[in-house]
């Protein structure tokens, strides 16, 4: 696992690839993980936040961001041999979904759609519109082989980590 210090480090070096400049000095502390506050999730929160940040700039989908009206809640699940993401998105249509990897970046995007037939929204607390979720993938999952399905309002993404362990030598062959 990564130190809080070679994390930072980490998001400086990603910074200044996408922008072409040095990270701006911060004169700011540590910000607590607040105690009513699952760490683990609060963590998955920021970088969710800044992945998006960070898709908006590298791919120019100011539009895409702006127009969001929710982002589904997310679980990352995961054993020796895959990792499971599933988004909660009821009343979200198969067709409505596009999920692409790209990299080790995770994008899923869609709309859930509120109006039927001819009847119009008058008022609603579910959340409806455009969503998008951009996720890094951890390392050591096979990202060309990811395998997605909706059921029940569950969209689940299972990508395979690969066989071998993550310190075992791996050979290289020299052409």
């Amino acid at each position: 696992m990564l130190s809080i210090d070679e994390t930072i480090g980490n998001v400086e070096k990603l910074y200044q690839a996408v922008t072409g400049k040095s990270a701006p000095p911060t004169d700011a502390v540590y910000a607590p993980i607040p105690a009513e506050r699952d760490p683990l999730e609060h963590v998955e929160e920021q970088l969710s936040r800044l992945l998006s940040a960070v898709g908006q700039t590298v791919q120019g989908a100011e539009s895409t961001l702006a127009s969001a009206s929710f982002t589904p809640p997310l679980a990352v699940l995961e054993n020796e041999r895959e990792v499971v993401f599933t988004l909660e998105v009821p009343g979200v249509r198969r067709e409505e979904v596009e999920v692409v990897v790209q990299g080790n970046v995770l994008t899923v995007r869609g709309e859930k759609r509120v109006a039927k037939d001819d009847l119009k929204v008058r008022h609603s607390e579910a959340p409806a519109g455009p969503f998008r979720r951009v996720i890094a993938l951890p390392p050591g999952v096979k990202a060309a082989e990811p395998n997605a399905a909706l059921r029940d309002g569950v969209l689940e993404i299972r990508l395979p980590r690969e066989t071998r362990e993550a310190g075992a030598p791996r050979p290289v062959a020299v052409s």
